[in-house]
């Protein structure tokens, strides 16, 4: 599932001065060809979970009547599969900007990158987790990458997410990989 901070980690329109406005909005939408892009899909047994769910639902909602069952469990279904494809996050990386779900940033208020794999990750998704950070999580996706943000008016220190393609990522953004050694403490 994916965790994030309530409001969006960084709008630079919103604190922009208005001379600088116009430059700083262009972090709203993705402009440019993509240099990475990805989606990170649910896997395909979360898919007969939705479907073990939804005949759940019609089951207890509708025990005796199969049909309202067979209606109840599309329904239901439907539901569950327009969730799940509406929340799939899209990481897009371009010349200008970074967007990892809704949020965007321009890359000039990007520090420094670096992906995570094994012990790493799950040390940067736990104890080494900022409560300020935006995250962007999915739980069968191991590998994060982590970016600071440089924006002295945004209280977000970093942007933390996860990825199926790390070494692509970190290298689009001209980071490195952290060692894959024991986990830090």
């Amino acid at each position: 599932m994916s965790q994030s901070v309530p409001s969006e980690p960084h709008d630079p329109a919103a604190s922009a001065a208005p001379a600088d406005t116009a430059s700083a909005s262009t972090a709203s939408a993705v402009a440019g060809k993509p240099i990475f892009e990805e989606k990170l899909s649910y896997p395909w047994w979360m898919w007969i979970v939705a479907a073990a769910f939804s005949v759940a639902v019609g089951l207890t909602l509708s025990p005796t009547n199969m049909g309202l069952l067979a209606l109840i469990a599309v329904i239901i279904f439907v539901i569950a599969a327009v969730l799940m494809i509406s929340t799939t996050p899209k990481t897009v990386v371009t010349d200008d900007v970074l967007r990892v779900g809704r949020a965007a940033i321009e890359r000039r208020y990007l520090g420094e990158v670096t992906g995570y794999h094994g012990y790493k990750a799950r040390y940067q998704r736990g104890p080494g987790l900022n409560g300020l950070a935006y995250m962007s999580f999915r739980g069968w996706v191991d590998p994060v990458v982590k970016v600071i943000i440089t924006d002295e008016r945004d209280q977000t220190p970093y942007w933390l997410f996860s990825t199926k393609r790390p070494e692509e990522l970190v290298e689009a953004l001209g980071g490195s990989m952290a060692g894959d050694d024991a986990p830090e403490i």
